[in-house]
């Protein structure tokens, strides 16, 4: 048993030994790498970017919260664009009824204005047929008479002859 214990007293200070003399290498590294400011710049730097991550945190849920806002608002805003659609509806509605009155107005008096002239030259058409129509049926009339009496054929050109002198130019 002495022999293990000589075994293990033996192992146990190679083994201390070989970690004093590991720790010694690790400090010499990292004073000489300069690991502890390389560290303190890592640790800055992951500092930094969870500030930063918080920043952008917030702004988002600020911007989520606007977010909300108008969409809780979206259905109020819906209603006042309907509302003022039918406003405008209204009003065009109405223009358009009174457009539509006074063109059909002045459709009206366009057409009795066109009836009226129509009037007119039918009511001269039929009174330049009837007076040729008369002047042809005198004339037919006036001819029977001559021929039934010629006594009257000098009486009317001495009677036209009366109304000529009658005349002064």
């Amino acid at each position: 048993m002495q022999e293990f214990v000589s075994v293990f007293k033996y192992i146990l200070q190679s083994n201390v030994i070989n970690f004093i003399l590991m720790l010694v290498v690790l400090g010499l590294i990292v004073k000489k790498l300069n690991l502890g400011k390389s560290f303190d710049e890592s640790i800055s730097v992951v500092e930094c970017g969870i500030k930063k991550s918080d920043e952008e945190k917030t702004a988002s849920q600020s911007k989520l919260k606007e977010a909300k806002a108008l969409i809780d608002r979206l259905p109020e805003d819906v209603a006042e664009l309907k509302k003022a659609a039918e406003e405008k509806g209204e009003i065009f509605k109405s223009e358009i009824e009174g457009n539509a009155q006074k063109s059909i107005l002045s459709f009206e008096k366009n057409i009795d204005a066109t009836l009226d002239v129509e009037e007119k030259k039918i009511s001269n058409v039929l009174t330049d047929k009837t007076i040729a129509a008369s002047v042809e049926l005198a004339k037919v009339q006036i001819q029977r008479l001559l021929n039934e009496n010629p006594e009257l054929h000098n009486k009317f050109i001495s009677d036209s002859l009366d109304e000529l002198d009658k005349v002064k130019l």
